[in-house]
């Protein structure tokens, strides 16, 4: 980016003024399902802010974080303490422009159920019972989830309802409370939400509110999930979201970052809120589809999820004449027999049917490639992820074929982190040529590749931002060139 801080997030999002400190999201409840720390930088929430612990034996505490000044310099609650502080951090002059967060006159219950850990859904449930049971007052609206896909398989394909997450908020869903969520990171995965869920993906705005700088992020996970339904619904910022600095090492610093699409989750919830605050006559299915009509799709562009424009929304809930028709109708995709389902012209329908058939484990290693040549990238992904690893020299040099072929970004994530297993230094020809793929899970794979062998080769920086990776790899080239070139 060529400015020192980016615009506002309320600016990227595509407000025409900011939000009102003490008005926006007021009156609005929204659960966070995360753990957080305590920080100054929240205490002005004072009682707008709780900690709701469901613990291993079910039983349930509450605590206020915001009278808690016994800030830990840990990584344990930093994801939602970041999420909490996009979505309500007071005021600050940056540049000339006013950062805020989006909601900040909303209440907030963060629930830490002990995510990706046994037992998770049952305890998770526990919470959401229980706040909905003890929290009325709280005015419940809104529960955004970052983690939905729990402890499943990210590559398995399976319906939506045998996840634990969506079992568990199915009451909720029930009573009309919007679960907003992460669509997710990079193609390497299957997995995407439920369509009961609004899933948020990502696009890169180079921290500019200017529209026609931006452009689609290049490893955006779309499409049809287990159901067969298309995901994400909307997309939103997930690159440079500026919060306060709220990290002890970085005090000479004005702003921190949140990213990815837990952070372009957390803004839509602050929209969100701020909507439901604006109009208290809404419901959920008329916010989403309000939200989805209204926003400005990319041209050119094979996911037709469409940037948030929040201005466009609200002028057009001001002249909307009512309630809009919201139909509930779409069908979902399931398989009985999966010897018979793997043979389905329907892409979803195989990749279900090969799940069912690599968790019952009567596959041979031949079958598992013959599925690497499906014309689905969702099911050749399962079938590289099952294959973990090569298993001898002849079939290293063939996966290293198949991906120098692939050209679906998730699945040369998986060939490389098979690759990346019991990898020799002397490869590093081949893996140079990887160090500016698309895909961030490729990329990954070749820094964790320099990172074993440190006294041989430069190291190279990760990063999401596309706009970043030639950069980064550009001293690995440089080193390569020099090193290598002469002695040939």
């Amino acid at each position: 980016m060529d400015r020192a801080i980016p615009d506002p997030t309320w600016k990227r999002l595509g407000f025409s003024e900011q939000p009102d400190f003490h008005t926006s999201g007021q009156g609005v409840g929204i659960v966070i399902i995360d753990s957080i720390k305590p920080h100054h930088l929240i205490n002005h929430l004072n009682t707008r802010i709780k900690c709701v612990t469901v613990h291993e034996n079910l039983t349930v505490t509450m605590k206020d974080i915001s009278t808690n000044n016994g800030e830990e310099d840990h990584l344990k609650g930093e994801h939602g303490l970041m999420s909490v502080l996009a979505l309500a951090h007071e005021p600050i002059r940056l540049e000339g422009m006013t950062h805020i967060g989006i909601a900040p006159a909303a209440t907030f219950i963060v629930l830490d159920h002990g995510a990706f850990t046994a037992g998770e859904g049952e305890r998770l449930k526990k919470g959401i019972d229980w706040i909905l049971e003890h929290g009325i007052d709280w005015n419940i609206k809104i529960i955004l989830s970052t983690g939905w896909q729990a402890l499943d398989n990210e590559v398995h394909l399976q319906n939506t309802r045998e996840n634990s997450t969506v079992k568990a908020l199915d009451s909720a869903v029930q009573q009309g409370i919007l679960v907003i969520c992460s669509n997710g990171n990079t193609r390497l995965n299957n997995v995407m939400p439920p369509i009961q869920y609004l899933a948020v993906g990502g696009y890169v705005d180079r921290g500019k509110a200017d529209r026609s700088s931006h452009v689609s992020f290049p490893d955006e996970p779309y499409g049809r999930n287990g159901d067969g339904h298309f995901r994400p619904d909307i997309l939103a910022p997930r690159l440079h979201l500026t919060i306060p600095s709220y990290k002890m090492e970085e005090r000479d610093r004005s702003v921190s970052y949140y990213g990815g699409t837990s952070g372009a989750a957390a803004l839509v919830a602050g929209v969100a809120s701020h909507l439901f605050s604006q109009f208290p006559e809404l419901s959920s299915d008329m916010l989403r589809r309000a939200l989805v009509e209204h926003g400005d799709t990319f041209e050119s562009y094979d996911n037709p999820a469409p940037r948030i424009n929040v201005a466009n929304t609200i002028r057009y809930l001001k002249t909307a004449d009512g309630p809009m028709y919201i139909p509930n109708t779409l069908l979902i995709t399931s398989i009985e027999n999966p010897f018979m389902g793997i043979h389905s012209v329907d892409e979803i329908e195989r990749a279900l049917a090969l799940t069912m058939l690599v968790r019952s484990n009567v596959l041979s290693r031949e079958e598992l490639w013959d599925f690497t040549e499906d014309s689905s990238p969702i099911v050749r992904k399962i079938a590289v992820s099952t294959l973990r690893e090569p298993m001898n020299e002849q079939e290293r040099q063939f996966y290293w074929e198949c991906l120098l072929h692939e050209k679906e970004g998730g699945v040369r994530g998986w060939y490389m982190h098979g690759l990346l297993q019991n990898a020799p230094k002397e490869e590093i020809h081949n893996w140079m040529n990887w160090a500016t793929d698309i895909n961030w899970s490729v990329r990954w794979c070749v820094s964790e590749y320099m990172a074993q062998y440190p006294e041989y080769f430069p190291q190279l920086e990760k990063t999401q931002d596309p706009d970043s990776i030639t950069a980064n790899a550009l001293p690995l080239w440089q080193w390569y060139t020099a090193l290598y070139c002469k002695e040939n």
